[in-house]
């Protein structure tokens, strides 16, 4: 057995080129296998992760489909409610309000939003800290997005383009006032008995049109694809409640004889489930209770039936490359066998016999491989 191995060495010494030839040919197969099949898996892992920045998969966004409804409205007794369900893992209720920002000759539109403290501690947060209370004024958390939205009006260069956008934001000052449409709303019936007393109404937008206020940026998010800016949700009550006009705060809607509510209505609740494969179902429920349920799970199963049909057609490939280097050894060792068959009756008439010869054959075939 010994000299068989031997004889095999020998052998593929003998014809060194045959042998880095084959060698190389098995190489390129293995290779297209393991390129095209971990490129796949990259690429699906990549989108993946772009879907998840741009929203998580395992989040729910819920709205009312009604504001005349009060059990419709999204309040506290919906929050509870909503706890209570299975496989719910955390439920956040969001204040907005739209506003204008200004970051030195940028500006922008964007809506502030209030959150508990607890779902900021569920963003990546790329660079500073996040927001904590801070009174009547709040402090910031924004998307890496901002960036792509504040424009300059002379040039309509975008922040993100320019020189000031390549430096750190965190530590600077928002300048941001409520949109005045929001608050004209507020002020209707003001509006009416000016106009009856002989005011212009342009006067009267002028005194119902927020300053602005600096907010200082604490923290920004890894998230490139949204434009959120965040806040601490008492904060942000505190903020509303003093832009008020009348009584009515900005942003929350009135009953039908035009009175504000006696707590506050919430934009959304943001409903996060601890796997992504009951979210159909949580989201299901929420419908059920009269609420509009949305989540990205269509965008994830669309983005996979795509990478996979990608992964599939790029195996395939590499699965044929790998057939023709295996092929490539066949045809070797076939030749290998009809080029040595003097050498075969040599040892056959040596003594040895047809399993010992073809296990020289196969050995060499394995070394090769």
């Amino acid at each position: 057995m010994d000299y068989m191995i031997r004889l095999s060495l020998a052998n593929i010494r003998v014809r060194k080129l045959r042998t880095v030839l084959t060698t190389v040919g098995i190489m390129i197969g293995i290779m297209s296998i393991v390129t095209m099949l971990s490129t796949g898996l990259g690429a699906k892992k990549a989108m993946m992760d772009e879907i998840e920045k741009a929203g998580s998969s395992k989040e729910i966004n819920i709205y009312t489909n009604s504001n005349g409804r009060k059990d419709r409205l999204l309040t506290d007794s919906i929050v509870k409610k909503i706890e209570k369900l299975d496989n719910v893992s955390g439920v956040y209720p969001v204040i907005e309000a739209q506003g204008e920002e200004k970051l030195g000759s940028f500006k922008g539109w964007n809506v502030l939003s209030g959150v508990p403290a607890e779902y900021m501690e569920l963003l990546e947060i790329e660079s500073g800290t996040l927001p904590k209370k801070n009174g009547s004024r709040p402090v910031l958390l924004i998307d890496k997005g901002v960036r792509a939205v504040l424009y300059n009006e002379r040039t309509w260069q975008m922040y993100g383009d320019s020189p000031q956008g390549k430096e750190p934001i965190v530590g600077k000052k928002l300048d941001f006032r409520l949109d005045k449409n929001l608050l004209a709303e507020l002020g209707e019936d003001d509006e009416l008995e000016v106009a009856s007393a002989g005011d212009s109404k342009e006067e009267n937008e002028e005194e119902s049109e927020a300053k602005y206020q600096k907010l200082k940026v604490y923290g920004e998010t890894s998230n490139q694809y949204d434009y959120n800016i965040y806040t601490d949700i008492d904060t942000m009550k505190i903020y509303l409640k003093r832009q008020s006009v009348n009584g009515r705060i900005p942003g929350q809607p009135l009953d039908k004889n035009g009175r504000p509510y006696s707590q506050w209505i919430y934009s959304r609740i943001i409903v996060r489930v601890d796997d992504i494969e009951n979210v159909e179902h949580i989201s299901k429920v929420i419908q059920d209770m009269g609420l509009q349920a949305t989540n990205n799970l269509k965008s994830v199963e669309s983005v996979t039936k795509t990478v996979n049909m990608i992964q599939l057609i790029l195996g395939a490939i590499g699965i044929i490359a790998a057939i023709v280097a295996i092929i490539g050894i066949i045809n070797t060792m076939m030749t290998a066998v009809y080029d040595r068959i003097k050498e075969i009756g040599l040892l056959k008439m040596l003594g040895s016999d047809s399993d010992d010869i073809s296990l020289m054959f196969l050995f060499e075939a394995a070394m090769i491989g």
